[in-house]
């Protein structure tokens, strides 16, 4: 069965608009239940602030863009009502690599004082993961032929990296390491990215 809905309207703000209160207006006077929100930090932000100016209550779901910075800050108290999908937060119980990563990290870059200061927390897992897959298919490959390095990456048969434990994660017919199994629904609670639900 297919339950895809038409939107009921579709908006756009500018990265340096301070009220998107006219945007919104018209998203709920045209019957808009939920909000898909697609922006960095501070635009997010906006969204949010001009939601409270407007007194309208609607649940927002977005990309990881929120993430990326002093987000639950700019947004205010209601910065917890957006929910934003993820792959991995530094925040919580963390893998032996993950702790590896933000203690090597906390070495590095005297300003990562904690997980909060890791920004965006989900691009530097992403990056991480993905150099180290790169590096063994190059091994691999043992040339620097894009064929060769092609079929180095179908010869990886296990890596754990920092967001999972990669298992023969490329084939000729998947090149996606990261599948829909691999992100979480998450928001920050008490400025901290946790997943929906998760105390903290």
């Amino acid at each position: 069965m297919n339950r895809t809905k038409k939107a009921a309207g579709i908006e756009k703000f500018e990265a340096n608009d301070v009220d998107v209160v006219p945007q919104l207006t018209r998203l709920r006077q045209s019957g808009t239940d939920t909000l898909f929100l697609v922006g960095n930090v501070g635009p997010s932000a906006q969204v949010v602030k001009s939601l409270d100016r407007m007194g309208w209550k609607v649940p927002i779901v977005s990309h990881w863009g929120p993430a990326g910075g002093r987000f639950s800050e700019l947004a205010g108290p209601n910065a917890k009502e957006v929910h934003f999908v993820q792959t991995y937060s530094f925040f919580g119980k963390q893998s032996p690599v993950g702790d590896r990563v933000l203690k090597a990290l906390m070495a590095k870059y005297p300003d990562i004082k904690s997980a909060g200061d890791v920004t965006p927390a989900v691009g530097v897992a992403n990056a991480y993961d993905a150099m180290h897959l790169v590096a063994i298919a190059l091994q691999n490959a043992g040339s620097l032929s894009g064929d060769e390095i092609r079929l180095g990456f179908y010869k990886i048969d296990k890596y754990d990296g920092l967001i999972k434990t990669y298992v023969k994660p490329f084939t000729p017919e998947n090149h996606d390491a990261i599948g829909p199994q691999d992100y979480v629904w998450t928001q920050f609670i008490d400025n901290q990215i946790l997943p929906v639900g998760m105390k903290k």
